[in-house]
């Protein structure tokens, strides 16, 4: 697999990198559903799929390479 990587670009944003190439960002958002709570967008561009929502911070790195592994034109 290709390496990811994040470039933190303010508070509680970061582009996803793959091999130093910006590829997709990452965003801090509130859960609607649970006040107090937050989650992460992580989409890549030119992504039909949409964003995927992370709710464990840890998981970021994993559902990222996933996607970029899975992305048509990655």
């Amino acid at each position: 697999m290709d390496h990811v990587t994040f470039e933190r670009i303010g508070p509680g944003e970061a582009r996803i990198r793959l091999d130093g190439e910006c590829v997709g960002s990452v965003h801090r958002l509130p859960d609607n559903f649970n006040p107090g709570v937050h989650c992460y967008a992580v989409h890549l561009d030119e992504d039909w799929r949409g964003p995927a929502c992370v709710h464990d911070r840890a998981r970021i790195r994993e559902v990222a390479e996933r996607l970029v592994g899975t992305h048509p034109f990655l």
